[in-house]
């Protein structure tokens, strides 16, 4: 069995190995203007930009195409002025039958409200059944469009020549 100082003298070792670990260096290739290129070949500018990439996720076969809900009762609908996608989903919202409330992410409380539903990008519909709890969320007018009217949303678009 260690001693205490025996402990403390290898753990001091161990502490000294770990400051001098290095890694295994690794090629990393991301498209830029058209092809596939090593990051470390680009100019500081390109660099910098790779950076700050964030990446991009598809969303979830379920927020695609969601399924037609039944015993939605109201909405909450999350926008901003300098939305630009903002005043469709409203307007469409606006022309159902119901009830609902359009809550402005820009002032205060519709911030509180927001982060109170976990909303994190605007526009967000979230629908609401008779009891206040929440249904579904949508994104777009074309997914509200596939809630409400699933039927129509289905058929084939007519070709017009």
């Amino acid at each position: 069995m260690e001693t205490k100082e025996q402990k403390e003298a290898r753990l001091a070792e161990l502490k000294s190995r770990l400051m001098t670990v290095e890694g295994t260096p690794t090629e990393v290739y991301s498209r830029i203007v058209g092809y596939y290129r090593s990051v470390r070949n680009w100019n500081a500018g390109k660099r910098e930009e790779f950076g700050k990439r964030v990446e991009f996720s598809f969303p979830s076969a379920s927020e695609a195409a969601p399924e037609p809900r039944t015993g939605i009762a109201s909405y909450l609908v999350f926008t901003r002025e300098a939305c630009p996608n903002c005043p469709v989903v409203r307007d469409y919202l606006m022309r159902s039958e119901l009830p609902g409330i359009v809550v402005d992410v820009d002032t205060e409380d519709g911030l509180d409200l927001a982060r109170q539903y976990e909303v994190l990008s605007t526009p967000t519909a979230v629908l609401l059944n008779a009891a206040g709890d929440e249904v579904t969320r949508a994104r777009s007018r074309d997914i509200l469009v596939q809630i409400f009217e699933p039927v129509a949303s289905n058929l084939p678009q007519a070709i017009t020549a």
